[in-house]
């Protein structure tokens, strides 16, 4: 396994796809929570290759990649919230690449980034169906 802390608009692609096949499994379960999915799809899986390499090469933020065998594995990254605290996001695993440490590597991954961004908290927000998390 490898991972890696990505920057070019190729890597925020792949990224893009894991993204997306996320925020599909999300809308998915929190549709039945009377969650409409056009609300969440937008708002929280908004974002375009582009738009995220804008988000994570800021100072204070970071993205990460995970490849297993050269096959992109899974993602993360984090920024800086409004109160100024280091927050988890975009984290998520192929499901054909689970139970192989790729979510303690890039968990591993983005800590180390945050801790040399200077952040001494992090934070993470998540919904009660993702019990993993």
């Amino acid at each position: 396994m490898e991972i890696q802390a990505i920057s070019s608009l190729s890597d925020f692609e792949e990224a893009q796809v894991l993204i997306d096949a996320m925020g599909k499994w999300d809308a998915e379960e929190s549709s039945k929570f009377g969650v409409p999915d056009v609300v969440l799809l937008e708002y929280i899986y908004g974002h375009t290759a582009e738009t995220l390499m804008e988000k994570f090469r800021q100072r204070g933020a970071g993205f990460f990649l995970a490849r297993v065998d050269k096959h992109v594995a899974g993602c993360a990254g984090y920024s800086k919230s409004d109160d100024g605290v280091a927050e988890l996001q975009k984290m998520y695993v192929h499901p054909k690449a689970r139970g192989k440490g790729v979510a303690k590597g890039l968990m591993t991954a983005c800590l180390n980034g945050m801790r040399d961004d200077g952040y001494a908290s992090v934070r993470l927000e998540t919904v009660t169906f993702m019990s993993d998390a």
